[in-house]
């Protein structure tokens, strides 16, 4: 994105930005309806373990069509201090309204929101989404930080997107979070 400047939003997307604490009750339950679908799974329990965060609503003709969400955490690369993240969640589009661009433009607004965060980075469910716009995977080793302790997750996989203020990073070092039930990453 050159310039600063957002780019441009499929036919007829609105965007607006919203914190979990300024939800409508009716947006909460869009929101919890349009994930539900695009996941195929009640995501009322998933969000109950995410706590607050900020929304992006991708709104159509004044219905919700498109989701994400970001929440902060710290991730953390061996050897260096960890870094204040803004970690995306939830990113969802209702099936019928799929493969229109509307996910694409949720993520590429979001970037410059984040400007005083070290790190954008998410757990992907379909990677092709975000390596088209920018994000690669971290290649080392993935641990969580609980009570002192460091606990491996080889099973899980994160992609990052430097922004502004990234400091240099060696993706094939081990990289660490912080704990959290249900989802770890």
């Amino acid at each position: 994105m050159k310039g600063g400047s957002l780019p441009p939003l499929p036919t007829s997307l609105l965007i607006e930005h919203v914190r979990s604490t300024a939800l409508s009750a009716e947006m909460a339950d869009a929101i919890l309806d349009v994930c539900d679908a695009a996941y195929g799974t009640a995501t009322a329990p998933l969000f109950a373990s995410l706590g607050p965060g900020d929304h992006l609503l991708g709104l159509r003709h004044g219905a919700l069509v498109s989701h994400l969400m970001w929440v902060t955490r710290w991730l953390q690369p061996a050897g260096r201090r960890p870094l204040r993240t803004a970690y995306v969640e939830m990113v969802a589009t209702a099936p019928s309204m799929q493969r229109q661009g509307y996910a694409s433009a949720l993520l590429e607004h979001f970037v410059p929101l984040v400007g005083d965060y070290e790190l954008a980075a998410l757990c992907p469910a379909a990677e092709g989404l975000y390596a088209q716009l920018g994000w690669r995977f971290w290649r080392g080793p993935l641990s969580a930080r609980k009570n002192g302790r460091i606990l491996p997750t080889p099973e899980e996989r994160v992609m990052i997107l430097p922004l502004p203020r990234t400091p240099s990073l060696d993706p094939d070092l081990p990289l660490s979070i912080e704990w959290r039930p249900r989802e770890v990453w």
